[in-house]
C-alpha cells in the first residue's frame, strides 16, 4: 500500500476510535504519544490522525475593515458621538424657539452647558469602568511627552490668534465667537465656568476618555487619535476653525495617549479656552 494511503487510513482509524483519553488528548496509533487537538498530526512522530481541514479552514477568514472593527467591537463610539450631535441640535432648536435674538447667545450657552454636562455625567456613570483607570493616573507630570505637549500649546495658541486675525482684519469675516461674551456684562467666574471649565472637562471625558480610549483597542494609536480628533472637530460645527480644532485635538489626544491619564488634556483644554476667551479679544482691539 502506498505511504500516502496508509497515512490517510491511520488518520481515519484514529478519528473513529474512542480510546484512552487524558485531559483532552488521545494516544497516537503509531508511537503511542499523546495527541494535541490543536494539530492534525502527532507532534512527536508527525503521523496525521485527522484531516487538515478540521484544524485549518480551507478559506482564510476575511480581514475586517476599520469601520467594521469599530462597529463590531466598540459600537459605543458612535453611540456617544451621535448622542452629543443630537443634544447640540436640540439646544440650537430650543434656543431659537425660546429666546430673542439679542439674548439668544448667552442663554443658549447656559442651556448648552447644562445639557452637555448632564449628558456627560450619564455617560460617565454608564461607562465608569472605561474611565476609572484614566482618572487614577496622577503621575502624568513625570512624562516628558506631556511636558512637550504643554510647551506646544503656546505655539498652537499663536497659530490660532494668527488665523483669527487673518479672518477678521483681512477677510472681514466678523469678530471672534467669544467677542460677545467678552463684552457682555457677565462676571469672570461665570465666564470661566461656562467656556473653560465645563467644556474642558466634558469634552475630554467624551472624546479622549471614551471615544479615543475605545478606538485604541481596535486601531493603531495614531489612527485612533486622528479619528477621535476628526470627530472632535466635526462636533464644533465650525468650518473656518476646523483645521485648527483638528490640530488642537491631535495635541490633546497625544497627551492623553502618552500620559494614560485624562488630567493633562483637561488642563490644557481649560487653559486654552481661558486664553482665547480672555486675551484674544483684548489683543484684537
Amino acid at each position: 500500500m502506498p505511504i500516502g494511503e496508509e497515512m490517510d487510513k491511520r488518520a481515519e482509524e484514529v478519528s473513529t476510535r474512542k480510546s484512552g483519553s487524558f485531559n483532552g488528548y488521545e494516544r497516537c496509533l503509531y508511537c503511542g504519544s499523546r495527541l494535541n487537538y490543536a494539530f492534525y498530526f502527532c507532534t512527536v512522530c508527525a503521523t496525521p490522525y485527522r484531516g487538515v481541514s478540521e484544524v485549518i479552514p480551507p478559506v482564510a477568514p476575511r480581514r475586517l475593515t476599520e469601520a467594521e472593527l469599530i462597529k463590531q467591537k466598540v459600537p459605543n463610539v458612535w453611540v456617544v458621538f451621535w448622542t452629543y450631535v443630537v443634544v447640540i441640535f436640540f439646544i440650537a432648536m430650543l434656543s431659537y424657539a425660546l429666546f430673542e435674538e439679542d439674548e439668544r447667545q448667552f442663554y443658549a450657552l447656559i442651556l448648552g452647558s447644562i445639557c452637555i454636562l448632564f449628558t456627560t455625567i450619564a455617560f460617565e456613570v454608564i461607562f465608569w469602568q472605561s474611565l476609572v483607570v484614566q482618572l487614577k493616573e496622577f503621575r502624568f507630570f513625570l512624562n516628558r511627552e506631556v511636558w512637550l505637549c504643554f510647551l506646544l500649546l503656546p505655539v498652537l495658541l499663536v497659530v490660532n490668534y494668527g488665523c483669527q486675525w487673518f479672518f477678521i482684519h483681512v477677510l472681514g469675516q466678523g469678530s471672534l465667537s467669544e467677542w460677545w461674551l467678552y463684552k457682555a456684562d457677565v462676571g469672570p467666574v461665570p465666564k470661566f465656568v461656562l467656556v473653560c471649565l465645563i467644556p474642558g472637562i466634558t469634552e475630554e471625558i467624551a472624546f479622549r476618555g471614551l471615544i479615543q480610549h475605545w478606538l485604541h483597542t481596535v486601531l493603531r494609536p495614531w489612527r485612533a487619535i486622528v479619528l477621535a480628533s476628526a470627530l472632535f472637530t466635526a462636533l464644533h460645527l465650525s468650518v473656518p476653525s476646523a483645521p485648527y480644532i483638528f490640530l488642537f485635538g491631535l495635541l490633546l489626544g497625544w497627551a492623553k495617549w502618552k500620559s494614560k491619564s485624562l488630567y493633562p488634556s483637561m488642563l490644557m483644554h481649560i487653559v486654552h479656552n481661558w486664553v482665547v476667551l480672555s486675551l484674544f479679544p483684548l489683543l484684537m482691539q
